[in-house]
């Protein structure tokens, strides 16, 4: 393989703009071009009205076949099709380019003598099988099986879990599926961290933070509870909740409950909402089952937080079945949470537990992570 030049970097929505799938393909593409490549962003997102057409009027008729089924228009043999004529045309523009990395494990360029490198963070099986606990329904199994014929004809698969790396490197027959040994922080925040300045704040604090969709809702309303327990000990205590709206909780919430809804990082002011509350927070806390929001988990601990979350098992794995720098909930009651937080208010034990937190991750940072990415591509795609 002659040297890398020039990368086409193929995403699933505009990987100029940092809310595009959690600031993965806007942190990509600009580490890359800081590292001295050329790179052609490459939008293949899905038809927005066959899109639109599809998960507004069909998939909700296959759900009356199958109630929980996730056959949404971008994983049909239709869009499979329309996708795949893009990427040929976006081949002939861009003929000089060295590499292909896509940002999803369904679509490789197929019209490109260069290698394929797909990254992401688990296939559509594990998503279902694993995230969704039950086996995948005929329709699903097709697009899975689509998903298994791009994945061996791809010269390298880049998984940011370790155990769904190991997981799809048995059930492929493919042996380039790898792990990098290490995550990522998509954190946008630009300022010096100040180790005992934050530590310092956050001792202060009483605020208690949550981050994640709706889809983490039975977390948040754990949280909540555990704090209405706790408000009448710590007055000055406060829950902030970020990804979810008030409205969406069907409920009123309790005084000094905020609800912020999704939080853009590409607009300045939510930018700096966000970052306020992840320095100015006690501990971080997602007691939701079987998955916790890796992402916003790591983030918060590269800001000196404390972590509350499920052991669920991409987390474990990294960082073991017992941590130092927070909790893990087991049995998902107000009374353990409470435990928990009142443990990590202790001033000695959260000032250890926060460097902790920070220590875990503090190579986590893109610019490692792309040198070693582009280490392992030059290795594998000769």
């Amino acid at each position: 393989m002659k040297e890398i030049r020039e990368i086409n970097v193929f995403t699933l929505g505009d990987s100029s703009l940092a809310r595009t799938w959690s600031n993965v393909p806007f942190l990509l593409t600009k580490t890359l071009e800081k590292s001295g490549y050329t790179v052609n962003r490459i939008n293949i997102t899905p038809n927005r009205l066959l899109q639109f057409i599809f998960n507004r009027f069909i998939h909700p008729l296959t759900r009356y076949i199958k109630k929980d089924n996730v056959f949404l228009y971008e994983r049909t043999w239709m869009n499979d099709l329309l996708t795949n004529q893009r990427i040929k045309r976006f081949n002939k523009r861009y003929p000089n380019a060295d590499l292909n990395i896509f940002t999803n494990f369904s679509f490789l360029n197929r019209f490109s003598n260069k290698p394929n490198v797909l990254f992401c963070d688990w296939d559509l099986h594990i998503g279902i099988n694993q995230r969704m606990g039950r086996r995948p329904y005929y329709f699903e199994q097709l697009a899975i099986d689509r998903q298994r014929k791009v994945i061996e004809k791809s010269d390298l698969i880049i998984s940011l879990f370790p155990k769904s790396a190991e997981d799809m490197k048995n059930r492929y027959a493919k042996e380039n599926i790898c792990h990098l040994k290490q995550n990522v922080i998509n954190s946008l925040y630009q300022k010096e961290l100040i180790e005992k300045e934050i530590i310092d704040q956050k001792n202060n604090s009483h605020d208690l933070l949550f981050i994640g969709s709706v889809n983490y809702i039975s977390g948040a309303n754990l949280l909540i509870e555990a704090y209405q327990e706790l408000k009448s000990t710590f007055p000055s205590m406060k829950v902030n909740i970020v990804g979810i709206t008030e409205e969406q909780f069907g409920r009123e919430l309790p005084d000094d409950v905020h609800c912020y809804g999704y939080l853009d990082k590409a607009d300045a002011m939510e930018r700096d909402i966000y970052y306020q509350l992840l320095l100015n927070a006690r501990i971080f806390v997602n007691p939701t089952p079987v998955w916790g929001g890796y992402s916003s988990t790591i983030e918060a601990m590269y800001f000196y937080t404390p972590i509350i979350i499920s052991p669920y098992e991409e987390f474990t794995s990294e960082f073991g079945n017992e941590i130092e720098f927070g909790r893990y909930c087991r049995q998902f009651s107000v009374a353990e949470l409470t435990q928990h937080i009142l443990s990590l208010f202790n001033s000695n034990v959260f000032s250890r537990s926060s460097m902790l937190a920070h220590q875990a991750v503090s190579e986590y940072t893109w610019d490692r992570y792309v040198a070693i990415m582009m280490e392992k591509i030059k290795q594998v795609c000769k």
